[in-house]
């Protein structure tokens, strides 16, 4: 049975892969607590349409929450970052993609290592393709994967992606998050908020429009 907070896992049903009915939950720390939505089919990322990434394709029918978060690799950051944003979900590494005429905004994360700056510019690739209906990118978050100052080849590498997306974001290094500190009770450094309250910014325009 898949379970909301990734969105969907593929499910082998007479031999093809189907995805059964699943409302949508509130993760244990704030997140998304709206209606119900119903996944459909699975794809996984090496059968996505081309150019590839390592995300998968994930369908839904019906009301999604107000904001997702896909993972460009594993260890991005994005249950910290679902328990500080409201009304959000995870998508897992996945592009949650619903029914027309309904549109997802997506927010991707990936962490600043080598490998996962170059999954985020593989995932950013195939969205500016154009092969992604219904996904509107707000954006990457890129969240440090030390602390201290990070090297030039990969700051050099995060200014390249930033002209791939529409917004970038970066967040600082946080200690407390690494000893276990609940997100929404570690001292956070300013840019988390400011992220929170961007993304809070774009979904009240959409809202108005």
């Amino acid at each position: 049975m898949m379970q909301a907070a990734d969105v969907a896992r593929p499910h082998r049903a007479s031999g093809a892969e189907a995805a059964p009915a699943v409302a949508a939950h509130s993760p244990q720390h704030g997140g998304y607590a709206g209606g119900p939505f119903q996944a459909q089919a699975v794809v996984p990322a090496r059968l996505a349409p081309p150019p590839t990434s390592p995300l998968g394709l994930a369908g839904y029918r019906g009301a999604g929450p107000d904001l997702w978060l896909s993972s460009c690799h594993g260890g991005a950051g994005v249950s910290t970052l679902t328990a500080l944003i409201p009304r959000s979900m995870s998508a897992g590494r996945y592009w949650p993609m619903p029914v027309p005429p309904v549109s997802a905004r997506v927010l991707l994360v990936a962490r600043s290592h080598a490998a996962g700056l170059c999954a985020a510019q593989a995932a950013a690739r195939q969205w500016a393709a154009g092969v992604l209906p219904n996904v509107r990118l707000l954006g990457l978050v890129v969240v440090a994967d030390a602390p201290g100052k990070r090297p030039k080849p990969l700051s050099d590498l995060v200014r390249l992606i930033s002209g791939g997306v529409p917004r970038l974001w970066e967040l600082p290094w946080v200690e407390a998050l690494r000893i276990g500190d609940p997100p929404d009770q570690a001292r956070l450094p300013s840019a988390y908020s400011r992220l929170a309250n961007d993304l809070h910014q774009i979904v009240s325009e959409d809202a108005h429009v």
